[in-house]
């Protein structure tokens, strides 16, 4: 029997990061486990996430069970809904629309500073759904329920794998509705209704199929990130400013020749011909700027498809781009959706926030995120700078999350106390 869940009708979508502090934006885009060998194992009485790809075979089933199952039943809709609610949420510094290119919408510097522990409530909800649900199915199934409380949202070391976890790859569950958000592109599941209407979700993910994306982070990258002596720097480097590859800059510019060449009416050409004209430095450009950055590489993306595409045009958008290293929140979030081989002006399901809590791989991606910033905690003090309101946190209502016993309020002194959390992690990042 479906579990009737609560379902807002919000008009939003949202994802921080992707663009730099120089073009101007600032984008911020417990239970006690029993005992099973081979398994998460607990400390101090909390669960233990693991990395996706280091679980063993029985952790693997029970997740993949838990979630197929909640994504069949409908139970993430309103996780895609609440996600979806930038207004109540106030959770990323950046809206990224579902238009195809891409474009963005900066929203405020609070917002940015509550990205993660925002996600890090988030995270907490739906572990406690997942548990739920596999108990659910467990007693539907005629299996011991209590092996629920084994159950953890792992997390995905993209900077080490350099790829999706082996077992994630073809795990691609079916099921779950969003609502319908502007700018839809044709051939997406979503297009044709109107907005705010709600469309079965048709499952998408290309890992590395984005031409401007088709890189993950190193982990010297990471390193660099940890090494931000306050939070407002260290939010800033994982989801605003990406750093800049100055050394390729005469490379940009010669891409920019190419292009205006190649598209002299293109107004994203233009922006960019006009902000690169001098070496970056500081705060450049502005919104304009980045949607022409996107626009350029999908671009790139379109050529790249074609029976015979033009290389000197595909190369100069890559020259354009091999300027940013950009930050790990918008490149996992984009390497791993991609966008489709046949259309794309198609993305993956993990890149449009309106219906991205079905894919598995974001959950460990910001499994990952609030692993860098977990272990950022364990050697400095500093907290997110938020006052009043922003310090409180309630990614789905009570009414919404009372069928799992979640739903809570949590406050930023909640979020940043270790020792209280019901998780930890097996590792830090680098140990």
């Amino acid at each position: 029997m479906r579990r009737e869940v609560h379902r807002g009708a919000f008009v939003r979508g949202v994802i921080a990061a992707s663009a730099a502090a120089w073009l101007g934006l600032s984008l911020g885009c417990g239970v006690e486990p029993s005992a099973d060998a081979g398994d998460a194992s607990a400390e101090a009485g909390r669960i233990v996430r693991k990395s996706a790809s280091a679980m063993t075979s029985a952790e693997i089933d029970r997740f993949k069970r838990a979630y197929e199952y909640a994504v069949a039943e409908g139970f993430f809709d309103v996780f895609n809904d609440e996600h979806y609610d930038h207004h109540r949420n106030r959770h990323h510094g950046a809206d990224l629309q579902a238009t195809s290119p891409i474009t963005v919408k900066v929203m405020d510097e609070a917002s940015g500073y509550r990205l993660l522990p925002w996600h890090r409530a988030f995270l907490l909800e739906a572990e406690q759904m997942l548990r739920a649900a596999l108990r659910q199915r467990d007693e539907e199934e005629g299996v011991d329920p209590s092996e629920a409380d084994l159950l953890f949202l792992p997390y995905w070391d993209a900077a080490h794998d350099q790829d999706l976890p082996h077992w994630v790859h073809g795990f691609e569950p079916k099921g779950g509705t969003a609502i319908v958000p502007p700018g839809l592109p044709e051939g997406h599941a979503g297009y044709g209704k109107a907005v705010g209407e709600r469309y079965g979700i048709v499952f998408g993910r290309w890992p590395g199929q984005n031409q401007v994306f088709d890189t993950l982070q190193a982990p010297e990258d990471v390193g660099r990130i940890l090494a931000k002596a306050t939070f407002a720097d260290f939010y800033d480097a994982l989801d605003v400013t990406p750093e800049l590859r100055l050394e390729n800059y005469p490379r940009a510019l010669s891409g920019l020749d190419v292009l205006e060449m190649k598209l002299p009416d293109s107004a994203a050409v233009q922006t960019l011909v006009d902000t690169f004209s001098q070496p970056p430095s500081g705060s450049q450009g502005g919104a304009e700027t980045t949607n022409a950055l996107f626009e350029i590489g999908w671009i790139g993306a379109v050529e790249a498809r074609k029976a015979a595409p033009d290389m000197e045009l595909f190369d100069a958008v890559k020259d354009v781009y091999s300027l940013f290293n950009f930050m790990p929140h918008v490149r996992m979030h984009l390497w791993a959706g991609g966008l489709d081989p046949a259309n794309a002006d198609v993305r993956g399901t993990v890149t449009y926030f309106n219906e991205l809590t079905v894919d598995p791989v974001f959950w460990m991606l910001h499994s990952e995120l609030d692993r860098y910033w977990y272990t950022w905690e364990k050697t400095h003090a500093d907290k997110p700078p938020l006052e009043g309101d922003d310090r409180s946190f309630n990614p789905l209502t009570a009414s919404e999350g009372a069928w799992y016993g979640g739903g809570e309020t949590y406050t930023l002194d909640d979020l940043t106390a270790h020792d209280a959390l019901p998780y930890a992690y097996d590792a830090l990042f680098g140990e």
